[in-house]
């Protein structure tokens, strides 16, 4: 069931959404695949710090974590009731970890 933060395009498909703000300010955005079907990119700010400071977090592409420059993948995003999970695989090990999206500045 689509939550009503999600805009749906001229057919139907869900095609881009925003979270509430968070507690500590943050700002989430989403963005589906052309079939409307996946979450594929997420950009996440603090508009009070950095309003300017929007990072682009995309499926598929590898980052680096800030605390122990560990690289990782991002796998794919699941939207729950008002928040986004992420799954991340660990290069290191290949493990995997979730993580709420509005974290990835932080992690």
């Amino acid at each position: 069931m689509l939550q009503p933060y999600v805009q749906l395009d001229e057919s139907g498909r869900p095609q881009k959404g925003l979270l509430p703000e968070t507690a500590d300010g943050r700002v989430v955005e989403f963005y589906y695949d052309t079939n409307g079907a996946d979450i594929t990119v997420v950009f996440v700010t603090i508009p009070a710090q950095d309003a300017s400071r929007k990072r682009a977090f995309t499926v598929g592409k590898t980052f680096k974590t800030i605390s122990t420059l560990e690289d990782f993948t991002l796998v794919r995003y699941d939207l729950t009731d008002h928040k986004i999970l992420v799954t991340l695989e660990m290069f290191a090990d290949g493990s995997k970890r979730q993580i709420d999206a509005s974290r990835l500045l932080d992690y």
